[in-house]
């Protein structure tokens, strides 16, 4: 399934609290982020380079850690698992079937268990192997086959991967911690998903229905609430906030235009800075349905309604 790169995409029924992250599909954590929670899923999990893990990662599919990512918890897949150059495991590393392992990759040898093969790839024979054929290339005065091999090592460079139709994907440089979240750029958190600490997003912030959020809730874009939503905290937008029927909000709520619904409940304040309004509990008018569909936010149904 092809996803936005900048779009940190959380599925539904996701459970994220204070020292777990458990999910049923696919998990991606792009390069340079920071995750301070154990990490459990039924799918893969896909570790970008030169991440920070202080916890363990457990999956029932294939582990893929890349380059210079440190893991201080244990490492365990029911699957392959592979390691990339220069990675740190400070605790086990339990394989179910077969281990790949990079150059200069960290781990106590008696901490490991592999069911399968184990391939320790040394990627200076490779460097060998490609100086010599350049040479020789060279030696033949063969320009053009020069630049159709750099073609091919600069296509080999990237890989693709086909992903799960439900997948948890955190764009480079998020960080989670026990008691937030920090993502650069927007969010989507999927309907009744369970989040424990605050969310703070760059972009906008879309939150489902019946979504629970214990702690406060930041953005710099807007923000849109679902349907019998809980967030147990303030909420602070620097864009537009719309909150949809039968949400429950623990706080204040600051926005440059906030719209809720009569059957909205709102133990703080509101403080609008364009203005406020408060729509009877079917007052959402055609205009707001219809650019929630174009939004992929409802569908036909709720148009319709």
């Amino acid at each position: 399934m092809v996803f936005d790169r900048s779009l940190c995409h959380i599925p539904a029924e996701t459970v994220l609290d204070e020292n777990n992250i458990r999910c049923r599909g696919d998990v991606i954590f792009s390069d340079r982020s920071l995750l301070h929670r154990n990490l459990f899923t039924e799918g893969r999990i896909f570790i970008g380079e030169f991440v920070e893990v202080e916890g363990n990662v457990v999956s029932i599919g294939d582990i893929r850690l890349d380059k210079g990512t440190r893991v201080q918890g244990n490492v365990i897949g029911d699957n392959d698992i592979f390691i990339g150059e220069r990675c740190i495991i400070a605790g086990e590393l339990v394989v179910g079937k077969n281990l790949d392992i990079g150059e200069g990759v960290e781990v106590d040898p008696n901490a490991i268990d592999s069911k399968g093969r184990i391939n320790i790839r040394n990627p200076i024979s490779v460097i060998v192997y490609i100086l010599l054929y350049l040479l020789e290339l060279l030696k033949r005065n063969d320009s053009q086959e020069v630049d159709e091999f750099f073609k091919e090592l600069e296509a080999g460079e990237e890989e693709n991967f086909l992903i799960n139709q439900e997948f948890t994907y955190f764009p480079r440089g998020s960080k989670i911690t026990k008691s937030s979240f920090h993502v650069p750029g927007d969010m989507k958190i999927s309907p009744k998903c369970q989040v424990v600490g605050d969310v703070n997003v760059t972009g906008s912030l879309d939150i489902g229905e019946e979504v629970q959020v214990f702690g406060d809730v930041i953005s710099r874009g807007d923000l849109y609430i679902g349907e019998n939503a809980v967030i147990n905290g303030n909420i602070r937008s620097e864009g537009r906030i719309d909150i949809h029927h039968a949400a429950r909000i623990g706080g204040d709520i600051k926005g440059s235009w906030i719209n809720t619904t009569s059957d909205t409940i709102i133990d703080g304040t509101l403080k609008g800075d364009e203005g406020i309004k408060i729509l009877s509990q079917s007052g959402t008018t055609v205009e707001d349905r219809i650019e929630r569909f174009e939004k992929g936010i409802d569908n036909l149904d709720g148009i319709m309604d």
